[in-house]
């Protein structure tokens, strides 16, 4: 039988031929073979980024009992260089080395390199680890072709088994572990063929080690990215749910020296910050067996004083129970990180599928906040044991089997219940932000000061606190928008108060001055904020405009939009224009006539092309046709620029005369040219023209100084005097 194994070991079907022609026996009528190309598919199409391939060789670690594991690599490099679609590979090496217990050369042959091999079937493996009883994260035996999804040349080199004595240099003895050294190479194995593959031998092959241990090099690499350090630890992190203290990852930078920065990382736990108000836990007793299927072992725990709607931690199956343990809530803020996005859940401490809402659809109660901040963690052990529910990639469950059915739909109800518990805390939690964030008390105290506007202040505190519940979380971290939240609570709040005065004056009987008098200083309050509220809005555009004044690139036309939507810029008493019918059908009619005069187009008032430049801004205040021409600043008016001008004004005074615009010219019977620019610089007639516009009123010359003084202290002044009114108004303290 040696004879015949050894003469016919290398080919399968030449042992299987002699065996049965030995005992004489009948040849099957079929025949299987597994191809070596389903490497290429397990390992090469399975695993294509250098952080899945390295946590697939760790998770082996674990189940080898190491307690450290040690990731060698080039930190945020590239692995190779790609030009014109070829690949070289730049001489990097990464390395896992761990200190666990090892292999010796037949568990190798037995164990490693069977592809497939399920080592929890297998009583000489089974589900738990050798020394520290751990429950194995492998099953499938296909994570150790990972490396192949990267890289062409794997080596395992490896010590275990019983220690053994030899004899070391100088004929000293020493006690040891008999090395395994062998390379697996991916051109080697990837033939379309069903004969065994034979490694090649390493060189550290039969010589000892000290300590047991394996460590895996891969060498040769396809054009892939190691992630930068931080990047890494936390990808490592969020890969392996595991805390124990007897298990350690720590990733080396092999760019780097042991003296510089980010040398080396432990890789920790994955810290996510949870909103405890919106926190759910699922928890096994301190007295449960690890693997207990007893529902009445596990608990559920929710926020204080909210009710959890029967909420079970796990789901019955086919009359069996299926237990979770772990948390859900809300981020404080939303997520940025796809890595903490939704909720994370693992089996045996190893990630195996991430979800944002088990594909719940839309249309549920806060849905808003459950897609922006909901995060967890979930540990479901029972994923892979007689139902393997885990993807080979590890990428996702298996959520179409039945019991994946039956997972997901506990997991929709948690969503759900989710959502409409943590409304309540979550606006809680705004409304303390806010008044944190804005100093809202503060800001409402000094606006209405005084005990005779305490009904003022309350009302302003409980308008600011209905918007800020109803503000995203996003909206409260931006200072502008809480500050616009403030002004709008302190604009509000005197008006709510002076239509509760009304309410309560119209149903008085009992003494109507005093009530009267109440009304009045109540609304005089509620006028002012109103007023303020529209100052403090020039006052930003203001802030703008001189922002835009000295800025070189500013166009003609950004200053000519501006005032159009705020004429006030020119006059504190001009407004903006609304509904004026009348004038919008004499704006068009005129440049229907200039038009007729000049064979020219004629733009006024059409700011959404950047590359159409209006002529000038036409506008109607007081019954007055303003024309306005805005230079930019330090610009010089030449002639052509004031001949330009006076067509405008004497096509604009022939136009009003001409017969069928009687109506025009009696709804505006004057117009006016405003020019804002720095320098003059005339001659000739334009000068002319320019001095007797000025004589007879017909045109307004202002520079940019002038321009922008005049504005900013009339709505200024305003403003001081709003302030002084409203603490006049609001008595002594």
């Amino acid at each position: 039988m040696c004879y015949i194994w050894q003469s016919f070991s290398t080919s399968p079907r030449g042992l299987r031929f002699t065996w049965q022609m030995w005992f004489n026996l009948p040849m099957p009528k079929y025949t299987m073979t597994i191809s070596r190309l389903t490497v290429d598919k397990l390992g090469v199409k399975l695993y294509d980024r250098v952080s899945a391939v390295i946590a697939e060789i760790i998770a082996n670690s674990y189940d080898a009992d190491a307690t450290e594991v040690t990731v060698r690599a080039p930190m945020g490099e590239m692995l190779a260089t790609k030009s014109k679609g070829v690949i070289a590979d730049r001489g990097y090496v990464i390395e896992v080395e761990d200190n666990g217990v090892g292999m010796t050369a037949e568990e190798v042959n037995e164990f490693y390199l069977k592809v497939g091999k399920e080592r929890r079937n297998d009583p000489r493996q089974g589900d738990l680890s050798k020394t520290y009883k751990r429950r194995v994260m492998g099953r499938k035996g296909v994570g150790k072709l990972a490396p192949f999804g990267v890289c062409e040349k794997i080596e395992v080199i490896t010590a275990g088994g019983d220690p053994c004595e030899y004899t070391g240099a100088k004929g000293v003895k020493k006690t040891g572990y008999l090395r395994c050294h062998l390379v697996l190479e991916r051109r080697a194995i990837l033939n379309e063929t069903d004969e065994p593959y034979y490694p090649p031998i390493g060189s550290l092959d039969g010589t000892y080690c000290p300590k047991k241990g394996t460590i895996i090099r891969m060498t040769i690499f396809d054009y892939r990215h190691v992630p930068a350090m931080l990047d890494f630890e936390r990808q490592m992190a969020q890969k392996f749910g595991l805390q124990s203290a007897k298990w350690k990852i720590v990733l080396q930078d092999v760019n780097k020296k042991p003296s510089q920065r980010d040398y080396k990382c432990s890789v920790g736990a994955f810290q996510i910050e949870a909103n405890k108000a919106t926190k759910i836990i699922f928890s096994r007793k301190a007295k449960a067996k690890e693997d207990s299927r007893k529902p009445t072992d596990y608990t559920v725990t929710g926020p204080p004083k909210i009710g959890l709607g029967g909420l079970l931690p796990g789901f019955e199956h086919e009359g069996r129970f299926y237990p979770i343990i772990g948390w859900v809530g809300y981020a404080p803020k939303p997520y940025k990180d796809e890595l903490m996005a939704g909720i994370r859940i693992y089996c045996r401490g190893k990630i195996a599928a991430q979800t944002k809402l088990f594909d719940l659809t839309a249309g549920f109660t806060g849905e808003h906040d459950v897609r922006s901040y909901l995060i967890g963690e979930l540990h479901a052990g029972w994923l892979d044991e007689s139902e393997d529910l885990i993807r080979t990639d590890r990428q996702d469950i298996l959520w179409s089997h039945d019991l994946g059915q039956s997972f997901e739909k506990w997991g929709q109800s948690l969503v759900k219940l989710l959502g409409k518990i943590t409304r309540e805390p979550m606006r809680v939690s705004a409304w303390e932000k806010f008044q944190e964030e804005s100093k809202i008390e503060e800001k409402v105290e000094a606006a209405f000061p005084g005990k005779d506007n305490k009904e003022i202040r309350e009302q302003t505190m409980e308008m600011a606190e209905t918007i800020a519940r109803a503000a995203r979380k996003d909206e409260l971290e931006d200072p502008q928008t809480v500050e616009c939240f403030v002004q709008l609570s302190l604009l509000l709040g005197p008006h709510i108060t002076l239509d509760r005065k009304l309410k309560q004056a119209a149903g008085s009987k009992d003494r109507p001055m005093a009530v009267v008098s109440e009304v009045l200083k109540t609304a005089r309050i509620a006028e002012l904020a109103s007023f303020g509220r529209i100052v403090d809005d020039r006052v930003r555009v203001i802030e703008t405009i001189e922002t835009l004044k000295d800025d070189k690139t500013t166009q003609e036309a950004e200053l000519q939009k501006l005032l159009t939507e705020a004429p006030w810029l020119i006059n504190p008493a001009w407004s903006p224009i609304t509904a004026n019918q009348p004038f919008e059908s004499l704006r068009s009619e005129f440049i229907k006539f200039y038009k007729t005069r000049t064979k020219k187009d004629l733009v006024l008032h059409d700011f959404s092309d950047s590359k159409k430049r209006a002529d000038f801004v036409l506008s109607s205040q007081d019954n007055t046709i303003q024309i306005i021409e805005i230079k930019r600043p330090h610009h010089k008016l030449i002639n052509v620029e004031m001949e330009r001008i006076v067509r405008y004004y004497d096509l604009m005074k022939e136009f009003l005369k001409e017969e069928g615009n009687e109506e025009f010219a009696k709804k505006f019977p004057n117009y006016h040219i405003t020019l804002v620019c720095d320098k003059i610089g005339l001659s000739g007639s334009a000068r002319a023209a320019f001095d007797g516009y000025k004589a007879t009123n017909a045109l307004t010359h202002i520079n940019w100084k002038t321009f922008l003084l005049r504005t900013v202290q009339a709505h200024q002044e305003f403003l001081n005097e709003a302030k002084r009114q409203r603490k006049m108004s609001g008595g002594k303290p």
